[in-house]
């Protein structure tokens, strides 16, 4: 719970880049349209709009932070310092730049770093973002070597992601009804909030695509029932199907990060308080069941548990993963309101793109905890390699 005497990191400010459907090789399924942007090209907006947003003068930023994955090709050489040096980017070349890779935690892992330099030197600001081209940099990166002794000791450390949904599916009994089922919901969750406007205060338009591009609003039970696992086969128990994964996308997102006493002083708009940060590793062959130890982390920093978290961010890495997420909560006595969940859907209908979706996460949950009038909310995630990661936010603006 916050202490009203406490300096706390706020948030105040957030955009983010459409979610795109990316360009898959052999697939034989047409790209999004920003298969073809570069990711700093995707980057540069958004640092701008926070900027502009926030009513700061450019040189009052200390540095820039960009959660990224695969940091190779035209998403390497610091890629955080490559978007402060675009002739584009409104941020002088006086402000720094350190790109992140904390696989799919990257961002929010960003935003974590922000929070505690903020702490640290309170007349300082940073940008906390997040970008993956995954149409120019493939999932794995273009030469991905794994450590021989690492691998000889754990060589599930990178399995294929699904084979981990598939395990934890086995492990708590998750059928491919209830994941089919969880993934409709997620996509109809987002059509609604797209043709209701929710998103408009949060994307920034790339390349004339104002919204995210994967969504399939006329989604159904029955027809994704018809898809084949991609695991394993159905013969052999599978049931994890590119439906009920996380689509795999282009996009990034940025917010903006600073100390309450210096955002109070400088008339910035306060989004969000960020009241905690639980972050903690798990098996690998189970990474999705990262957020259930990282959240009672955070909890245990806060004081406050999850019947106080009025809105729930979970990446929806896989259905089974999220599903096997909150069961495993619930036997834990970390019971949540499944309706406070994702209420406007989540990565199954909207995309991963790994290095954006942390902040992408903290930030459309900063503005919903305003939407809503909502007090106190979390984001979290699961991690590759496992790891999950959690953070608590509360809204200042709450009124009782």
């Amino acid at each position: 719970m916050s202490d009203q005497t406490k300096d706390y990191a706020v948030i105040t400010g957030y955009a983010r880049s459409p979610f795109a459907k990316a360009a898959i090789p052999g697939s034989g399924k047409a790209p999004g349209r920003l298969a073809d942007i570069d990711p700093v090209d995707l980057l540069v907006p958004l640092i701008n709009a926070v900027l502009d947003r926030s009513g700061l003068s450019p040189d009052k930023v200390t540095k820039l932070l960009t959660g990224c994955v695969h940091q190779e090709a035209d998403q390497g050489l610091n890629i955080a310092r490559i978007a402060v040096m675009h002739p584009d980017c409104k941020l002088p070349e006086s402000v720094t730049g350190t790109s992140v890779d904390m696989f799919c935690a990257s961002s929010l892992d960003a935003i974590n770093m922000g929070a505690a330099l903020s702490l640290f030197n309170k007349d300082s600001v940073y940008i906390c973002s997040g970008v993956q081209s995954m149409s120019s940099v493939p999932m794995g990166g273009f030469n991905p070597h794994l450590n021989a002794q690492v691998h000889e000791g754990n060589a599930a450390a990178f399995m294929d992601m699904p084979a981990t949904a598939e395990n934890l599916a086995v492990k708590y009994k998750i059928g491919r009804t209830e994941q089919d089922e969880f993934s409709v919901r997620s996509h109809q969750r987002h059509a609604k909030a797209t043709e209701s406007g929710r998103f408009k205060d949060e994307i920034v338009p790339i390349n004339g695509l104002d919204h995210d591009d994967g969504v399939r609003a006329d989604s159904s039970v029955e027809g994704l029932s018809k898809l084949r696992p991609v695991a394993k086969d159905a013969s052999e128990g599978g049931t994890v199907t590119a439906a009920s994964a996380s689509q795999i996308t282009d996009g990034a997102s940025a917010v903006m990060v600073t100390s309450e006493s210096f955002a109070k002083a400088n008339n910035m708009p306060i989004m969000a308080r960020i009241i905690a940060v639980g972050e903690s590793g798990c098996a690998p062959e189970i990474m999705g069941i990262g957020p259930v130890e990282a959240s009672k982390r955070a909890f245990e920093q806060s004081g406050l548990s999850m019947s106080d978290m009025d809105i729930i961010e979970l990446n929806e890495a896989f259905a089974a993963q999220s599903l096997a997420v909150i069961q495993e909560w619930k036997a834990q006595g970390m019971v949540p309101d499944v309706e406070k969940i994702n209420i406007n859907g989540g990565a199954i209908a909207m995309g991963h793109p790994l290095g954006a979706t942390g902040a992408r996460l903290a930030g459309t949950l900063a503005l919903e905890l305003i939407n809503q009038n909502k007090r106190y909310g979390m984001a979290t995630l699961c991690v590759g390699g496992g790891q999950g990661m959690a953070m608590i936010l509360e809204n200042p603006n709450f009124e009782i």
